[in-house]
Formats: C-alpha cells, structure tokens, sequence
C-alpha cells in the first residue's frame, strides 16, 4: 500500500518554549536508532517560557518532541518506535513539562515508517504520513505544520 507523506515542522507563531543551554546535555549525533540508548535517562534540559507560553504536542527543536498523548497516537500507527523521555524545566516560573522523543528512521523505504527523517544539507526534515497526520488533528493536537 502506497502512503502519502507531508513534512512536520513546528507551528510559528505561538509562545512556546525555547530549549536552553542543551549543549553538552544531549548530543543530537545520538538520536538515532543505532545510539539512541546513550542518552541519559531521565533527560533534563531548560526552557524559557514566554508569558501566554502554549505547551504543545509537537515541538521540532532541537530534536523531536511530543506530548504523551501524541506519542500514543505515533504509537497506534507504528508500535515498533522508540521513544526516550524529554523533561523540560523553567527555574524562573518553576514550571516543568515533560516530552517523548521519537527516534526516527533515516530515509524510511517505500512507506513502512509511519514517521521517518531525511538528512538535508540544513538538516533534518521530518516526513509524516498522511494517515498519522489526521490522526493527531483529529485528536486536537497542538504546535504542528504540515506541508507537501
């Protein structure tokens, strides 16, 4: 069966909070499936937040974040996705929310992956399927833009 794909990206616009100092906490080289398991667990990064700061479902950077609720949607579609645990802490408001990270596989062959990444000069793109994609707007999931 044949799927169609969409990029994800983060939504503009919205306050949501901003990783902070994340260097040397999380190697990004590690968020693949091969080495994902070096990553410390928990893992703990700051964040500034803004003052109406939206939480939502789907964050881009610096890796791929999203909500528990949406994690269990990924997983209805691909149960074989590894996650790791993502929590994000604001000092200054005393605020903390936490994030799953889908590790992703690289250039995913002829649609098996129900989300996948391909390596670009700028980085990384982040391919959805279309199916997935409904799914988690249906759902009422927060923070994702989609594009052909």
């Amino acid at each position: 069966m044949y799927r169609r794909y969409l990029t994800l990206t983060s939504q503009k616009g919205n306050p949501t909070p901003q990783v902070v100092n994340w260097y040397g906490k999380l190697d990004v080289r590690n968020v693949n499936r091969k080495d994902y398991k070096k990553i410390p667990a928990p893992l703990m990064l700051e964040m500034k937040t803004g003052v109406d700061a939206v939480y939502p479902d789907i964050m881009t950077s610096p890796v791929l974040m999203v909500s528990e609720e949406a994690m269990e949607v990924i997983l209805l579609y691909d149960q074989q996705m590894p996650f790791f645990f993502l929590a994000l802490f604001d000092t200054e408001k005393e605020e903390s929310v936490s994030y799953y990270c889908p590790v992703l596989a690289e250039d995913a062959d002829g649609g098996k992956e129900a989300l996948y990444q391909i390596k670009r000069r700028e980085g990384y793109e982040i391919r959805i399927c279309e199916e997935l994609a409904e799914s988690l707007l249906e759902r009422g999931a927060v923070g994702m833009e989609l594009g052909e």
